[in-house]
Protein backbone atom coordinates (compact mmCIF):
# COMPACT_ATOMS: atom_id res chain seq x y z
CA UNK A 1 0.00 0.00 0.00
CA UNK A 2 3.04 2.70 0.85
CA UNK A 3 4.47 1.84 -2.04
CA UNK A 4 1.15 2.86 -4.34
CA UNK A 5 1.00 5.65 -2.35
CA UNK A 6 4.50 6.80 -3.13
CA UNK A 7 4.31 6.31 -6.76
CA UNK A 8 0.81 7.76 -7.18
CA UNK A 9 2.02 10.99 -5.39
CA UNK A 10 5.47 11.30 -7.48
CA UNK A 11 4.86 14.58 -9.64
CA UNK A 12 7.78 16.60 -11.78
CA UNK A 13 8.64 20.11 -10.56
CA UNK A 14 8.99 23.00 -13.19
CA UNK A 15 12.06 22.05 -14.22
CA UNK A 16 11.49 18.30 -14.84
CA UNK A 17 12.89 16.50 -11.46
CA UNK A 18 10.95 13.92 -9.83
CA UNK A 19 9.81 15.02 -6.25
CA UNK A 20 7.13 13.43 -4.10
CA UNK A 21 4.16 15.39 -3.21
CA UNK A 22 1.70 13.75 -1.04
CA UNK A 23 0.13 16.75 0.73
CA UNK A 24 -2.89 18.43 -1.23
CA UNK A 25 -2.16 21.94 -2.39
CA UNK A 26 -4.76 23.97 -0.51
CA UNK A 27 -3.25 22.06 2.58
CA UNK A 28 -0.22 23.86 2.30
CA UNK A 29 -1.57 26.67 1.20
CA UNK A 30 -3.63 26.60 4.43
CA UNK A 31 -0.17 25.47 6.37
CA UNK A 32 1.60 28.62 4.73
CA UNK A 33 -1.43 30.88 5.63
CA UNK A 34 -1.53 30.29 9.41
CA UNK A 35 2.95 29.88 9.66
CA UNK A 36 2.78 33.06 8.64
CA UNK A 37 0.20 34.70 10.80
CA UNK A 38 1.52 33.03 13.70
CA UNK A 39 5.09 34.85 12.53
CA UNK A 40 3.33 38.10 11.87
CA UNK A 41 2.04 38.07 15.71
CA UNK A 42 5.47 36.87 17.20
CA UNK A 43 8.58 38.85 14.66
CA UNK A 44 8.09 42.72 14.61
CA UNK A 45 6.88 43.29 11.69
CA UNK A 46 8.88 47.09 10.12
CA UNK A 47 6.82 49.80 9.95
CA UNK A 48 8.51 51.63 7.77
CA UNK A 49 6.45 52.96 4.70
CA UNK A 50 9.63 53.65 2.77
CA UNK A 51 10.55 49.73 3.10
CA UNK A 52 7.32 48.65 2.65
CA UNK A 53 6.42 50.47 -0.31
CA UNK A 54 9.98 49.27 -1.59
CA UNK A 55 9.59 45.55 -0.92
CA UNK A 56 6.04 45.71 -2.29
CA UNK A 57 7.09 47.44 -5.63
CA UNK A 58 9.79 44.90 -6.01
CA UNK A 59 7.84 41.82 -5.13
CA UNK A 60 4.56 43.29 -7.49
CA UNK A 61 6.96 43.34 -10.31
CA UNK A 62 7.43 39.60 -9.93
CA UNK A 63 4.38 38.19 -9.26
CA UNK A 64 2.43 40.09 -11.91
CA UNK A 65 5.23 38.27 -14.13
CA UNK A 66 3.71 34.86 -13.14
CA UNK A 67 1.60 32.75 -15.20
CA UNK A 68 -0.75 29.63 -14.70
CA UNK A 69 -2.53 29.23 -11.64
CA UNK A 70 0.10 31.49 -9.76
CA UNK A 71 -1.17 34.21 -12.32
CA UNK A 72 -4.70 34.58 -10.10
CA UNK A 73 -2.30 34.49 -6.63
CA UNK A 74 -2.69 37.33 -4.18
CA UNK A 75 0.68 38.03 -2.63
CA UNK A 76 1.14 39.61 1.04
CA UNK A 77 4.17 40.96 1.70
CA UNK A 78 5.23 41.76 5.02
CA UNK A 79 8.78 43.28 6.38
CA UNK A 80 9.91 41.67 9.49
CA UNK A 81 12.63 43.67 11.39
CA UNK A 82 15.04 41.12 11.90
CA UNK A 83 18.96 41.63 11.45
CA UNK A 84 19.38 38.15 9.29
CA UNK A 85 19.73 38.94 5.45
CA UNK A 86 17.02 36.70 4.72
CA UNK A 87 13.75 36.51 3.12
CA UNK A 88 10.78 33.64 2.11
CA UNK A 89 7.88 32.89 0.55
CA UNK A 90 5.40 30.57 2.04
CA UNK A 91 2.32 28.45 0.16
CA UNK A 92 -0.82 30.56 -0.14
CA UNK A 93 1.00 33.89 -1.56
CA UNK A 94 2.72 34.94 1.25
CA UNK A 95 6.18 36.73 1.39
CA UNK A 96 8.65 37.83 3.85
CA UNK A 97 11.44 39.91 3.91
CA UNK A 98 13.83 40.80 6.83
CA UNK A 99 15.42 43.85 7.13
CA UNK A 100 18.83 42.48 7.48
CA UNK A 101 18.58 41.49 3.66
CA UNK A 102 18.39 45.38 2.92
CA UNK A 103 22.73 45.74 3.79
CA UNK A 104 23.39 42.93 1.52
CA UNK A 105 20.84 43.05 -1.68
CA UNK A 106 22.18 46.62 -2.67
CA UNK A 107 19.71 47.57 -5.37
CA UNK A 108 16.33 46.60 -6.27
CA UNK A 109 17.51 43.99 -9.27
CA UNK A 110 19.49 41.91 -6.19
CA UNK A 111 16.45 42.31 -4.12
CA UNK A 112 14.18 40.69 -6.51
CA UNK A 113 16.81 38.34 -7.29
CA UNK A 114 16.47 36.68 -3.61
CA UNK A 115 12.56 37.41 -3.97
CA UNK A 116 12.04 35.94 -7.63
CA UNK A 117 14.14 32.67 -5.77
CA UNK A 118 11.98 32.26 -2.97
CA UNK A 119 8.75 32.63 -4.64
CA UNK A 120 10.56 30.47 -7.10
CA UNK A 121 10.34 27.64 -3.98
CA UNK A 122 6.97 27.90 -3.78
CA UNK A 123 6.20 27.60 -7.57
CA UNK A 124 8.46 24.01 -7.46
CA UNK A 125 6.41 23.26 -4.18
CA UNK A 126 9.57 22.52 -2.13
CA UNK A 127 7.58 22.85 1.29
CA UNK A 128 5.67 20.26 -0.31
CA UNK A 129 8.15 18.17 -0.81
CA UNK A 130 10.36 18.28 2.43
CA UNK A 131 6.52 17.77 3.98
CA UNK A 132 5.93 14.96 1.83
CA UNK A 133 9.44 13.61 2.66
CA UNK A 134 9.04 13.68 6.31
CA UNK A 135 5.83 12.26 6.27
CA UNK A 136 7.15 8.89 4.06
CA UNK A 137 9.97 9.00 6.09
CA UNK A 138 7.88 8.60 9.45
CA UNK A 139 6.02 6.51 8.04
CA UNK A 140 8.32 3.97 6.97
CA UNK A 141 10.18 4.11 10.13
CA UNK A 142 6.53 2.70 11.64
CA UNK A 143 5.51 0.37 9.56
CA UNK A 144 9.19 -1.37 9.96
CA UNK A 145 9.04 -0.86 13.80
CA UNK A 146 5.42 -2.70 13.95
CA UNK A 147 6.48 -5.68 11.50
CA UNK A 148 9.11 -5.64 13.82
CA UNK A 149 7.44 -5.78 16.93
CA UNK A 150 5.30 -8.51 15.04
CA UNK A 151 8.34 -10.67 14.20
CA UNK A 152 9.49 -10.46 17.71
CA UNK A 153 6.07 -11.75 19.01
CA UNK A 154 6.26 -14.23 16.88
CA UNK A 155 9.17 -15.58 17.69
CA UNK A 156 8.55 -15.60 20.97
CA UNK A 157 5.43 -17.72 20.69
CA UNK A 158 7.73 -20.23 18.66
CA UNK A 159 10.90 -19.84 21.20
Amino acid sequence: VLVCVLVASCATSPLGRRQLLLMPEKQMDQLGVASYAEMKKKQKIDQRGSSNRYVSCVANAITEELTGKWAGQDWEVTVFEEESPNAFALPGGKIGVHTGLFKAAENQHQLAAVIGHEVGHVMAQHGNERVSTQMATQTSLQVIDASLRGRRRLLRRTA
